[in-house]
């Protein structure tokens, strides 16, 4: 699928950063019911940060919000511009938003082109359009001031290889460019980046790769870590050196770091 040839060397992290605290600060995640959304979640919170969340799963989404001591929580599909305004405005009433982080996304089969047009334009509409949009809104209330806008996508993104889901790597590599293009608002203190985990141990995963015999397992020897990937969100987050940039999360030993912003096409 993707490999570090494809983009060139990565380029490393200064490792002498250290996360500042992020009390009096407001942080929206998507898609925080579970997964890396909640993980994320959950550092922000820890690192001092009000945090509004919403899903799509209202149930397991207030269960997140109660455990994580979130200040709100709303369902809401971010494809849905009313609904993914109404958490922007509720993050407002606490205070300006500082951090965005666009994670609610997802592929279900089947898959373009056998699927129906409807079924595939949805997964544009969340993986890309979701996120376009919250990184708009975001925008909106970041004038002035500044703020940071982290866009989870996927290595499936990356490099030219087949892939089975081929919208869901599509919307993920329009992610990414709509990423880079973005990179000059950090002359005005907004920061947008993305992150690109290969395949991440959420609870569903690691099920899954519990019950897959080896020789059927079409994934990577190493799960990435979903605390690695949430420390990963905060760095975006609240690096200030960082903007217009893709942060690339390899499986197993490979190094992780930055795309090479000369990187070849």
């Amino acid at each position: 699928m993707w490999a570090p040839s494809d983009y060139g060397d990565l380029e490393p992290l200064d490792p002498d950063w250290r996360a500042p605290d992020l009390a009096g600060t407001v942080a929206i995640v998507t898609g925080a019911a579970t997964g890396i959304g909640k993980a994320a979640a959950s550092r922000l919170g820890t690192g001092g940060a009000t945090l509004v969340l919403c899903d799509t799963d209202e149930a397991r989404g207030a269960e997140t919000a109660a455990e994580l001591s979130a200040a709100a929580f709303l369902p809401a599909d971010v494809a849905q511009e009313r609904e993914l305004r109404a958490v922007v405005e509720r993050a407002a009433a606490l205070g300006p938003l500082d951090i965005l982080v666009n994670n609610a996304g997802g592929t279900l089969a089947p898959h373009f082109p056998d699927a129906e047009p409807a079924h595939w334009q949805r997964t544009l509409a969340v993986n890309l359009g979701g996120v376009a949009l919250g990184t708009q809104l975001a925008i909106g209330t970041m004038r002035e001031r500044g703020g940071a806008v982290v866009n989870v996508s996927s290595v499936a993104g990356l490099g030219w290889e087949p892939y089975a889901s081929p919208e869901y790597a599509a919307a993920k590599a329009a992610v990414n460019r709509l990423t880079g293009s973005l990179g000059g608002l950090g002359a005005e203190g907004i920061r947008v980046n993305a992150i690109c985990p290969d395949w991440v141990a959420t609870e569903a995963l690691v099920a899954e790769r519990a019950r897959t015999p080896d020789d059927r397992w079409e994934g990577p020897p190493e799960l990435v870590p979903v605390e690695a990937v949430a420390e990963a969100v905060l760095r975006l987050a609240c690096d200030e050196a960082i903007a217009g940039r893709v942060f690339v999360c390899p499986a197993g030993a490979a190094p992780w770091g930055l795309v090479p912003t000369n990187a070849p096409r």
